[in-house]
């Protein structure tokens, strides 16, 4: 019975119809190949004028090579595979409707230009990139919350849950089953029945496998608005790779929450399989809390199809916190929606704005040469620059990938850390004390091209002694990578290929 549960499974049926359209594929190639010259000729035609539609593309150098390989060993596959995988931008509908969701919402942002005048010139040059291209607008007033860990988050979490009036808003990238979702779903439950307007969002790939199929249906016959991101279906396209990794929660437009917690048991160590799970959120109470709630509404409102009512979601008034500092919360992903990959650049501007520490923790570390210069670069003008990742992985190939960068950021002098105890799952950089990223970009492709992402700079808050504190407690348990370190053996060109195909998926 388990092995034909297995193979009935929703998993297993996507798996089985995927490979035949790969094979399909692969035997239109051979039988075109095998017996038509001319459309030999015609192919290898087809693959040059696509070859050159990949060279004169506004895209990183390390986006297009992999298919530049691909097209010229196997121009017909090659071209295929592009059509199918090679666009990282949003379908036109999509695309559309996103940015009419975003207009709308965007006059509930208050723009405050005289609160962004008093950042020193490097701040303002970081809130004006994030204005033009994420169209958020960073406030002041805004109290801001760390949590070294997710447990802490997760406490704090419940009690905002429980004393929620109007209306409570979640998006995850993934909602596992066990502890920590059982204890949310009985609150959201009883929420519901107290009439609170309660809305959820998960990603249908994050949470592939975990959840039965059309879970979403039995939280919305309990009265939860729930809804899953670009439901899966088993065709070959790059439609599926736009993920929503973000991780937002919003209660009554006046507590919000974002960060690297989703919702699952190894975020609140009631699970161990990968040592001790380091992670990190924040809590924001104030005017930004606006920005929020308006990421939220507008991938919600393009996944529901349906027209809502949005200024209910946007109290009249929100508290002020004087002397909290300057944040700014954003948004990221595919292009047309954003024009620029805005997370990428968000990490570039802070390295090149350093000027005596970068002090980065992330599980991935899978840059380009863009990213590795500016590393480099900053390690060079003294900078001190420490990068912690995890000692135990998630995935053993990914580990080897990261490992990959580390004797070329080495070698000029970059700081590198692996989180010994277990998995850092945290996603934050820390600039000369007084700038902070806290949210859920990697630094990986997926994250950087493929997927919807959000974060929030915090400058000059009294929260960044308490980022400051986590991350120097952090390298103490940690264990540095020597300056000579190098990957060897089968472990270094299994990276080596997989790093070149990677910014494809």
């Amino acid at each position: 019975m388990k092995l034909l549960k297995m193979i009935f499974s929703r998993a297993c049926l996507t798996a089985i119809f995927l490979i035949l359209q790969l094979v399909a594929i692969f035997a239109a190639v051979y039988f075109f190949n095998q017996y038509f010259i001319v459309f030999q000729i015609l192919s290898s035609l087809l693959g040059l004028i696509v070859f050159l539609v990949i060279v004169n593309k506004r895209e990183p150098a390390e986006f297009k090579l992999p298919w530049l390989v691909l097209v010229l060993l196997i121009p017909l596959f090659g071209v295929l595979l592009y059509l199918l995988f090679g666009s990282v931008r949003l379908p036109k509908k999509a695309a559309a409707a996103l940015k009419k969701q975003t207009d709308a919402l965007a006059g509930y942002l208050s723009e405050s230009e005289k609160d962004a005048q008093t950042l020193p010139p490097e701040q303002l040059g970081l809130r004006n990139y994030l204005k033009a291209n994420a169209r958020t607008f960073g406030s002041r007033g805004n109290r801001v919350t760390y949590f070294k860990l997710g447990e802490e988050f997760f406490e704090d979490l419940i009690l905002s849950l429980k004393g929620a009036e109007k209306f409570i808003l979640m998006e995850y990238f993934l909602i596992f089953p066990g502890k920590m979702w059982s204890t949310i779903h009985e609150i959201l439950v009883e929420k519901v029945k107290e009439g609170v307007d309660v809305k959820v969002m998960y990603d249908d790939i994050g949470t592939l496998g975990m959840q039965k199929n059309g879970y979403w249906k039995t939280l919305r016959r309990e009265g939860i608005d729930c809804r899953k991101f670009n439901p899966f279906r088993p065709v070959v396209s790059a439609i599926f790779n736009n993920r929503d990794h973000r991780k937002i929660t919003v209660v009554d437009g006046k507590i919000a929450y974002t960060g690297g917690v989703n919702i699952g048991d190894e975020y609140i160590n009631e699970d161990h399989k990968l040592g001790h799970w380091k992670d990190t959120a924040i809590r924001i109470e104030g005017s930004e809390v606006a920005a929020l709630t308006a990421a939220f509404l507008s991938l919600f409102s393009l996944e529901s199809k349906e027209k809502l009512s949005f200024e209910r979601y946007f109290p009249a008034q929100t508290p002020r916190f004087d002397d909290e500092g300057f944040v700014h919360f954003f948004g990221d992903g595919p292009k047309p929606m954003y024009r620029e990959q805005v997370g990428e650049n968000n990490y570039l501007h802070l390295i090149y704005a350093a000027k005596s520490s970068v002090l980065i923790t992330t599980p991935y570390l899978i840059i380009d040469h863009q990213m590795a210069s500016a590393l480099r670069n900053a390690a060079f003008r003294g900078v001190n620059v420490t990068i912690i990742t995890p000692h135990i992985p998630d995935k053993k190939i990914i580990l080897d990938i990261t490992r990959s960068h580390y004797a070329y950021l080495l070698e000029a002098g970059v700081h590198i850390y692996e989180y010994t105890p277990g998995f850092i799952h945290a996603k934050s950089v820390l600039v000369d004390d007084e700038i902070a990223f806290v949210g859920t970009v990697n630094f990986d492709y997926r994250s950087l091209v493929h997927h919807f992402e959000c974060g929030a700079l915090v400058i000059g808050a009294p929260c960044l002694k308490d980022i400051k504190r986590d991350i120097e407690e952090t390298i103490a348990r940690s264990e540095e990578i020597p300056q000579d370190f190098r990957l060897k053996g089968f472990a270094r060109l299994t990276a080596s290929i997989l790093h070149l195909f990677s910014p494809m998926f």
